[in-house]
């Protein structure tokens, strides 16, 4: 019943648009988390914003279960799914070119935690973009 219940939901609703609204005005900094059980805020120092944030577009794009729904010049907003569950978590990231800085948030949009996911992915895209420029 309950797998049924999920395939129905899944050809019904597109997971990407539900849910999905303008997060952020994109001439003003991202808001902080509203829970901090199911969100996480960081603020990065980078060398060369342009670059990096070129690179962290194309790492969001070659991630597997991440959609970049929203691309502007300095503000990108993507979502993921989860694997099983199909849970959606929004990901911001927004460059504030003049002091090389990027402000980045990843929460998840249902629920109160979500046992460390957006943490980790956020690591992981700060240890990929290090990767990338050694």
């Amino acid at each position: 019943m309950f797998i049924s219940l999920m395939i129905f939901c899944e050809i019904l609703f597109d997971p990407f648009t539900l849910n999905a609204h303008e997060l952020v005005n994109i001439d003003e900094n991202l808001s902080d988390c509203k829970l901090i059980t199911n969100c996480i805020f960081q603020t990065w120092k980078v060398d060369d914003s342009e670059k990096a944030f070129t690179e962290l577009i194309q790492i969001l794009e070659n991630t597997p279960r991440i959609k970049i729904i929203e691309k502007e010049k300095y503000y990108i907003h993507a979502v993921a799914t989860s694997r099983i569950m199909k849970f959606i978590d929004d990901i911001e990231i927004k460059n504030l070119r003049q002091d090389n800085i990027f402000q980045v948030k990843s929460a998840s949009r249902i629920g109160i935690y979500d046992l460390g996911v957006n943490k980790r992915r956020i690591q992981t895209l700060r240890f990929r973009l290090i990767d990338i420029y050694g």
